[in-house]
């Protein structure tokens, strides 16, 4: 058998290349005092709300500060009961500039324990690329036919956590491209609207926080607990838990302009487009031909997800026409795509990673990667679960009661467990 880097099979390592870019497909998410509204909006809106045009100039003001909030109502999967804020909240971008992001929180109908609610940070995954697509919008931008909200979020606010979610950078206030698949970038935003959900006025928080995520956001969530103690120390982060994360940026990076790559350009395009528009030192043309960067700067931000596969589809784009010969082995683009993988430092706090079997979008041997090549040798404390059955979409739901039960256990400090260590670093969850 034919054999690459270092003896491991062609075979072995086109799966590997399947899964990760396979990944790319279902990455279907205090300075001055805090104004806050008490206006009560619903969810049905046809045009993006002025609450998202934030002040102009931006006062400045530190990472995380409330710049408002507003109570909404009425949406589809929200328990009776919960309280729903919109929030607006300053962030920084990659180089350090004070950007408004927007976001939302929901609270549970029962009372806060003495020390406050415990928080999830939560982080989405893919909804497009432009600010309509923002999950606080609570709109179908998700894919689905309602709000994109934290999937099973009556488990959670069953057990007591205040949900906390970040929009993304130029998702909801329109600020340019959506930096899609840059953790420094996620990781920010989702840090920031936790800090900004500990200052809702009327809401009793604990100094306690869980970062979770799925699919892109699973990405975002990686980053995040890596980045929490030198961005934000402020924020006592005791786990991360991770559903089909997005992982293997550079294996998707390397085989953008071949052929294998013509089923994912519906995500490589938004991929590289945000990198080129967010990173100064990525020009354009590094990546793009003249033709596939006017076609990335005509649609991408257009609409979201949907709109992006649908122009692919009309244009009969080809990879060919879209990336340059030499973009896949560039050591500057490579080099940017390594930063995006996360695990390249030591996630100081535990993880729980949680993997389908069955996933056709994120598949099993692309998150082993990840835990056996980077968490486990880096020195994480990371239980790893393969959960039977599942699906991309449904793991979040099938893992639900594991993820809570996790979760409780952080909080009541048992702990945590791992599997490095065991056959494949891996156990085995049957639902």
């Amino acid at each position: 058998m034919a054999t690459w880097a270092g003896g491991r099979s062609v075979a072995r390592w086109t799966a590997v290349v399947v899964a990760t870019v396979a990944l790319a497909a279902g990455l279907g998410a205090c300075g001055s005092s805090a104004a806050s509204s008490t206006t009560t909006t619903t969810g049905s809106a046809s045009a993006i709300p002025d609450f998202y045009t934030p002040p102009s100039p931006l006062p400045a003001a530190a990472p995380g500060t409330l710049i408002r909030s507003v109570k909404v109502s009425s949406f589809l999967g929200v328990p009776a009961g919960a309280t729903i804020w919109r929030i607006l909240y300053h962030s920084t971008t990659i180089y350090g500039a004070d950007v408004a992001e927007s976001g939302y929180v929901i609270a549970p109908a029962s009372a806060p324990p003495a020390s406050g609610y415990p928080v999830i940070a939560w982080a989405h995954g893919t909804s497009g690329f432009a600010a309509p697509c923002a999950p606080s919008l609570f709109t179908s931008s998700g894919g689905g036919t309602g709000p994109y909200l934290i999937p099973a979020l009556n488990r959670y606010l069953a057990a007591g956590f205040v949900v906390s979610a970040a929009d993304y950078q130029g998702l909801g206030v329109a600020d340019g491209v959506h930096p899609y698949l840059l953790g420094s970038s996620e990781g920010r935003s989702v840090l920031d609207a936790t800090r900004a959900t500990r200052q809702l006025p009327g809401l009793r928080t604990a100094d306690t926080v869980i970062v979770y995520g799925h699919s892109q956001g699973g990405h975002a969530a990686l980053f995040a607990a890596e980045m929490a103690p030198t961005y934000a120390p402020d924020l006592h982060v005791i786990g991360v838990v991770a559903a089909a994360p997005a992982t293997g940026l550079s294996t998707l990076i390397s085989i953008v302009g071949t052929p294998i790559g013509a089923q994912f350009l519906p995500y490589s395009i938004p991929t590289s487009y945000a990198w080129t528009q967010t990173y100064t030192d990525l020009p354009e043309s590094s990546v793009f031909t003249p033709a596939g960067a006017a076609f990335a700067a005509s649609e991408v931000t257009k609409g979201c997800s949907d709109q992006v596969a649908r122009a692919i589809v009309t244009h009969h784009v080809t990879p060919a026409e879209i990336f340059t010969p030499g973009a896949s082995s560039d050591p500057n683009v490579l080099a940017h795509a390594r930063a995006n993988d996360p695990g390249s430092v030591r996630t100081p706090v535990p993880m729980l990673v949680v993997q389908g079997t069955a996933d056709g979008t994120v598949p099993p041997p692309l998150t082993d990667t990840y835990v056996t090549t980077k968490a486990c040798p880096i020195g994480d404390t990371i239980q790893y679960l393969h959960v039977k059955g599942a699906t991309h979409g449904t793991v979040v739901f099938l893992a639900a009661p594991t993820i809570v039960s996790w979760m409780d256990a952080r909080l009541a400090g048992t702990p945590a467990p791992t599997t490095c260590g065991r056959p494949g670093d891996v156990a085995t969850l049957t639902p």
